[in-house]
């Protein structure tokens, strides 16, 4: 029997989800439910600025402790000085025993006291938060008791006469510097039994018996003299006086100072010496760079420095007219500066005329100052000409020191003829042999400058600056002396252009001085072959052609301070004090009254809770 099974008919089925997503979802359910249940709200933390801080102007990572230990003990065994620790304390006493405070500010420390036999009498201070050095300092600035850290030893002195040796770093030298610039209206010779001239630079050339009478005129002459060993001895004894006991020895050679005062005077002189050292010991580095610009068609009146005005970090000072070769000119304003600067006033209404153009060898002095380096003044120089660097000099020199810097050469010229007579007998009798004697004299023939840099307490540098240009060519002259002959001199013919200024500027920019012009002028002549010696033919038939080049001399200064490690440890130090005020330290209370000393830590005042306000319903 075959029994039937009924077919029913198909349900509906559900799409069937791919198993990889079901596990997903599974899952990110479970990790967030994980998430969820760990979140706690946590407050916002805020970086500690102080420790960022001390973090970067660290100079290195804290060595080890045995490494900290081992130079601790080189420190002490080679007597360098180890810096007292950094407790904080509370120091009030009233009317105590001077021998009982000093005690008691070592007790509970690491550090020995010592006090000298003649250390008596009472104090009376109130400091709070202070170090140990800082109290240590404030009782010998008031009451004289000066005191001396070696290690961990500390010995004080009472106020009484001392001798204690500085130790001052200078060379043996005494030098002097002087720089002249003289405009003269000319020289008169008085002749005695002599024969005399005067070169044009302001250089006197005179026989021997001649006597010369200088014009009127205008002369600057700068002198400097150092002798640093006298004027730090000289201030150390108007320091100490002139009391009993008081005196002060130096000893250049060995490099050091014995002066013997009382303790506040001794204080002083070191103070002084301390300042004299840091100030001469500060250096400069000059660059300079001496640029000829031979000047284009549109700017044959000079370089204008006017137009450093419109760039930034650039301040033109404008131009002055300078002494020509003969020094015969006046100085004159010729473009207007911007106000406020010393030592020139004026504009262009200050012109009594219209501007005669130099002659040659002469030049129109400019004053320029800018921030941008060299190659911002070189690029601007270039706008006006064809620029040619004739020397970059580069020097170092101390603070108020004169640094030479010369380019070119020396030349002998005669400067003086005499004639000595050697009798020689012979069978005529006595005959009078005449021999001339001739005087050599080196000239120079160049670039010269001369700077001398003083820096200030604002780290803004003061220059006395005096450049020169000068060429020195030979001309004969023929003097007719009527019955006595003639005479066929071959002198020295200068032509200069110099200046001599002083200016500030800031430390790293540039000074530009310029306007030291010449000008070389050609004569071309072209014409039909044999005209030349008929000047009516050379002018109907020939050609002339005048040109002439201007050129330019620029002096580029720039100074910059040579600053050392000292410098930047100072800063560090300054920086980290100011952050370690900031901080509050736990400090100890020293009382004492009359001779009861006693030493206790400073304990906070206990807080009261403020109470929380109920509820009212």
């Amino acid at each position: 029997m075959i029994s039937q099974i009924p077919i029913l008919p198909p349900s509906p089925v559900l799409p069937r989800l791919p198993q990889r997503f079901v596990l997903s979802s599974v899952c990110a359910l479970t990790l967030l439910g994980l998430l969820s249940a760990c979140s706690v709200n946590r407050p916002l933390r805020t970086p500690d600025v102080g420790a960022v801080i001390r973090a970067e102007i660290k100079p290195e990572a804290p060595a080890p402790v045995t490494e900290l230990a081992s130079a601790e003990a080189a420190a002490l065994a080679s007597g360098r000085s180890v810096p007292p620790p950094e407790l904080k304390i509370d120091l009030l006493v009233n009317n105590a025993p001077v021998r009982d405070v000093f005690l008691a500010l070592v007790s509970d420390t690491r550090y020995s006291m010592l006090l000298h036999p003649d250390v008596a009498g009472t104090l009376s201070v109130a400091l709070r938060n202070v170090t140990l050095v800082e109290a240590l300092e404030s009782i010998r600035d008031v009451y004289g008791y000066d005191f001396r850290i070696d290690g961990q030893r500390i010995t004080i002195y009472a106020p009484t006469l001392q001798t204690r040796i500085f130790t001052v770093n200078y060379p043996i030298s005494q030098r002097t510097g002087s720089s002249e610039l003289r405009v003269s209206s000319g020289t008169t010779l008085a002749p005695n039994n002599g024969v005399g001239s005067s070169g044009a630079s302001g250089q006197s050339i005179a026989s021997s018996g001649a006597n010369s009478n200088q014009g009127e005129g205008s002369r600057v002459v700068t002198a400097s003299k150092t002798d640093l060993w006298s004027e730090l001895a000289n201030a150390a004894r108007s320091l100490i006086g002139p009391g009993e006991g008081r005196n002060v020895v130096t000893s250049p050679q060995a490099g050091i100072m014995a002066v013997r005062a009382m303790p506040s005077e001794l204080r002083e002189v070191e103070k002084f010496l301390k300042a004299a050292q840091i100030s001469v010991q500060r250096q400069v580095m000059l660059e300079a760079k001496i640029v000829e610009v031979e000047l284009r068609d549109g700017f044959q009146g000079g370089i204008d420095w006017s137009i450093l005005r419109n760039r930034s970090n650039s301040f033109a000072a404008g131009t002055i007219s300078g002494n020509t070769s003969s020094a015969s000119s006046r100085n004159a304003l010729v473009s207007g500066v911007q106000p406020g600067l010393p030592g020139f006033s004026g504009g262009p209404s200050a012109l009594a005329g219209p501007l005669s153009l130099p002659a040659a060898g002469a030049g129109l002095f400019g004053l320029a100052f800018a921030g941008g380096g060299f190659q911002a003044v070189l690029g601007f120089l270039e706008t006006q000409g064809d620029v040619q660097i004739l020397s970059s000099p580069r020097i170092a020199t101390l603070n108020n020191q004169k640094a030479v810097l010369k380019v070119g050469n020396e030349d002998f010229f005669v400067t003086n003829v005499s004639s000595t007579s050697t009798p020689i007998v012979g069978a005529a009798g006595t005959v009078g042999n005449s021999q001339p004697a001739v005087t050599l004299t080196p000239f120079f023939s160049g670039i010269s400058l001369d700077v001398t840099p003083q820096i200030d307490s604002g780290n803004s540098i003061m220059l006395h600056v005096h450049p020169s240009v000068t060429t020195v060519t030979e001309k004969n002259r023929q003097i007719d002396l009527g019955n006595g002959g003639s005479y066929n001199l071959p002198l020295a013919s200068s032509s200069v252009n110099e200046t001599d200024t002083m200016v500030k500027i800031i430390d790293g920019n540039i000074v530009a001085i310029g306007g030291l012009m010449q000008i070389q002028s050609s004569r071309q002549s072209s014409g039909l072959p044999g005209s030349g010696d008929n000047t009516l033919l050379a002018n109907l038939f020939g050609n002339r052609v005048n040109s002439g080049r201007k050129k330019e001399v620029v002096v580029l200064i720039k100074p910059t301070i040579i600053r050392t490690a000292e410098d930047w440890e100072s800063q560090t130090r300054r920086a980290s004090t100011a952050l370690d005020e900031m901080d509050t330290v736990r400090a100890r209370v020293i009382r004492i009254d009359g001779s009861f000393a006693a030493s206790r830590p400073k304990v906070p005042a206990p807080t009261t809770p403020t109470p929380v306000p109920a509820l009212v319903k």
